[in-house]
């Protein structure tokens, strides 16, 4: 996408004369600036400064989306979040643990999608190739185990979050390789709705079908074997 172009519909931007007031489409901040979108797109200086993790944070904690595929693609969307990266890893658990608050109303959501950050931030970048583990799967059940408070020691919590773990990287298995972090982001989130509503009882409503708009820019997307390739 060029630079002088909107990140979310990619159209010309727009450099008038004179300020006008625009609300941020991530956080909902409202500043005046000359440069708009045609659509009405806005990014704000603060959110336009924060790195892919902060906007993973500032977003996911202010949103009220209930649909992962919606808030994962407004994301992805962001300048900040790259075509394949660590990032992803912290995005899977931050959108599930986020809509699944939102859904059911809870108060802690704040401390959880912070909490789902932290440990899926720690998810180093190439971990599905030489650890075996996608990280947007084990980002699945970082989800499972924050949404349920899981730990070591825990017997049930325990068993689902490593389940959950493993429905995703079965998901990612059988579509195969090699990586990419957008196919990998939405298996996992199918995989994360099931999980949730298999462990947790809730159910998660689901998007339209998802295509990839994002294929020209990975050297290795797999095509028409993709489920999600956007030309389909």
């Amino acid at each position: 996408m060029q630079r002088d172009a909107c990140f979310v519909c990619g159209q010309p931007l727009i450099y008038n004369d004179q300020t006008v007031e625009q609300t941020c489409v991530f956080c909902g901040e409202k500043e005046m600036n000359a440069i708009t979108c045609p659509n009405g797109h806005y990014l704000c200086n603060r959110c336009h400064g924060l790195d892919a993790l902060g906007v993973i944070r500032e977003t996911t904690l202010k949103s009220s989306e209930t649909v992962p595929e919606i808030l994962a693609e407004f994301l992805m969307q962001h300048p900040t979040v790259a075509m394949h990266g660590p990032e992803h890893h912290a995005l899977v658990p931050a959108v599930l643990v986020a809509v699944t608050a939102n859904l059911l109303g809870l108060e802690e959501k704040e401390a959880l999608v912070k909490e789902a950050i932290k440990r899926g931030s720690r998810v180093p970048g190439g971990h599905c190739g030489y650890f075996g583990a996608c990280g947007a799967g084990v980002g699945v059940g970082i989800a499972v185990s924050v949404l349920t408070g899981a730990t070591p020691l825990k017997r049930e919590e325990w068993s689902w979050a490593n389940r959950a773990t493993a429905m995703a990287l079965e998901k990612m298995a059988d579509t195969g390789g090699p990586r990419c972090c957008k196919r990998c982001t939405m298996l996992a989130l199918a995989a994360g709705r099931e999980a949730i509503a298999r462990f947790l009882q809730v159910e998660l409503p689901a998007a339209a079908d998802w295509k990839c708009r994002y294929f020209s820019r990975n050297r290795q997307c797999l095509g028409r074997q993709c489920p999600f390739w956007g030309d389909k």
